[in-house]
């Protein structure tokens, strides 16, 4: 059984499909129509499941854009999950392997070329708990965030997000593991983990996948290579590097069962510590592209409210903020909009997610 997610059900419209709930039982039969926003969003909330035979034919089914119908970046970002998830789980059978992730990365820089601020948001505040696909989809987005930073054209945008979608293809199902794991790895584990990269790109080319710097990007982006003798041509060598330094940001900015996420700028910053001989380059355009505050970044303000970063600023101590709740803790009922560059609501510090207790609706709160 798979999923549904809010850009595979429409309000109005015949559902082609049985849906279940997660128990298996019968929710809603094939031709029902949902009247409503609101009930929809209660049975998405709910859980809304379809047979995997089903869940294919709405991937491979390409939907026409209706003229009621805008870009919504969360919906979008559930798409791309939805179809990373599937096609990463099933590439062995899957056909036309490189045509289906070409897809996905044009999804993926429409996305961010949209509203990159949704984006970074999104990694910190989206569902991702099947962490082994949704950390490919985090690294894919930085990807994209950072190689349009650095004017590269269009053919190798594709090519980094390509790769950064399936790079760690050949250790899923360990990257799963290892995230409950709270003792060091296994012989057997170190063993995977160190030959996943060049395991990785042999499957993609067995698998038809022809790029070149796709390819060489995913066989070693576990190695560390001196970005000085690479000048600035956008190589399968620079893309891997790239890759190195988002793979590791991306799992330092999620939770583990032994850690708590740690914040975005801290996790930027001890990166950067680590490669000023090597990839400082490319740390730093991490760490002015997402700022002090990342969106999707709880903060205290000066005046005791707590507020969620919404959008970057004109300088990095300087976002822009939605307050959720006043000091005493008691929630607005709609956020307010707080100007960060006034001295009354400045940031203070930055919160741990753990401690927010407010549900949210990001369409809402950005505006879609």
């Amino acid at each position: 059984m798979n999923r549904l997610n809010a850009s595979h059900v429409r309000q109005g419209r015949p559902l082609p499909w049985d849906v279940f709930d997660a128990q298996n039982n019968l929710l809603l039969s094939r031709g029902y129509v949902i009247e409503s926003q609101h009930q929809l969003d209660g049975l998405l909330e709910r859980g809304m499941y379809v047979s995997e035979e089903d869940f294919a034919a709405v991937l491979a089914t390409p939907q026409a854009p209706q003229e009621s119908e805008r870009f919504n970046p969360f919906w979008l970002w559930d798409d791309i999950s939805s179809k990373v998830s599937h096609f990463l789980k099933y590439a062995a059978t899957e056909p036309m392997l490189e045509d289906k992730f070409s897809g996905i990365s044009l999804l993926v820089t429409t996305l961010v070329d949209n509203d990159a601020d949704a984006a970074l948001a999104s990694i910190l505040l989206k569902d991702s708990s099947r962490y082994a696909f949704a950390h490919s989809v985090h690294v894919a987005v930085l990807a994209a965030i950072l190689s349009r930073r650095f004017g590269w054209p269009e053919a190798t945008r594709r090519d980094v997000v390509r790769a950064a979608l399936t790079m760690n293809i050949a250790m899923l199902d360990l990257q799963t593991e290892l995230l409950l794991q709270k003792e060091p790895l296994t012989e057997d584990q170190r063993r995977e983990v160190d030959t996943h990269a060049e395991r990785g790109s042999l499957f993609l080319r067995a698998q038809g996948i022809s790029s070149p710097n796709w390819l060489e990007a995913v066989r070693l982006h576990h190695q560390r290579i001196a970005m000085a003798a690479e000048g600035h041509r956008a190589s399968g060598r620079v893309l891997s590097q790239l890759l190195r330094v988002l793979d590791v940001f991306c799992a330092k900015i999620s939770p583990r069962s032994y850690r708590r996420a740690i914040q975005p700028p801290v996790a930027a910053r001890e990166i950067y510590m680590q490669e000023r001989e090597g990839c400082a380059e490319l740390v730093d355009a991490l760490i002015k592209e997402i700022g002090l505050y990342m969106p999707g970044t709880f903060v205290k303000l000066e005046n005791g409210e707590t507020a969620l970063v919404v959008k970057r600023g004109v300088t990095v101590s300087t976002p822009k903020v939605i307050a959720l709740s006043r000091g005493d803790g008691m929630p607005y009922i709609d956020g307010l909009r707080r100007d960060t560059a006034r001295p009354e609501y400045a940031v203070k510090t930055a919160v741990p997610p753990e401690k927010i207790l407010h549900r949210l609706n990001l369409s809402k709160i950005w505006g879609y």
